[in-house]
């Protein structure tokens, strides 16, 4: 598989930037409102942080921005080309908000580790070689 691929398919589901194992996410229902957001330390195959340094996730508010961005521009043209009323953008807005808030939420994490994670040579390790590496029995 390309590994631009294997690295989009491992962000959309939210697996380690640096080995593409481990999930970043201890639970697995993001719409728990108390548990969604908790992270393992680092990962348990590779032993990547997943909390670089302190405040680290901030910026992930951005990527969040950018994201909704790139969800809802299209339908609000797709709404004024095919001539439907403001309210039932809104309203369909609202809705798919609510559901995608805790997807997109995880998923601005991921993007903005995987900008500051190299994933190269332990990838490579990983995958071609099948050699242990670090915290791998």
């Amino acid at each position: 598989m390309n590994a631009m691929i294997q690295r989009l398919w491992a962000l959309v589901r939210l697996r380690c930037p640096k080995c593409y194992q481990e999930k970043m996410f201890t639970y697995n229902n993001m719409y728990s409102w108390r548990k969604s957001d908790v992270m393992p330390v680092t990962c348990k195959c590779c032993g990547q942080p997943f909390t670089p340094e302190p405040g680290f996730y901030y910026g992930a508010m951005y990527m969040s921005y950018a994201l909704y961005a790139a969800l809802f521009i299209p339908a609000f043209i797709a709404t004024i080309l095919m001539d439907l009323s403001y309210e039932v953008f809104y309203i369909s807005f609202v809705c798919i908000a609510l559901l995608v808030s805790p997807y997109i939420f995880r998923l601005s994490r991921a993007v903005y580790l995987y900008f500051f994670v190299d994933h190269e040579e332990i990838h490579t390790k990983i995958v071609l070689t099948k050699q242990p590496f670090a915290g791998q029995k």
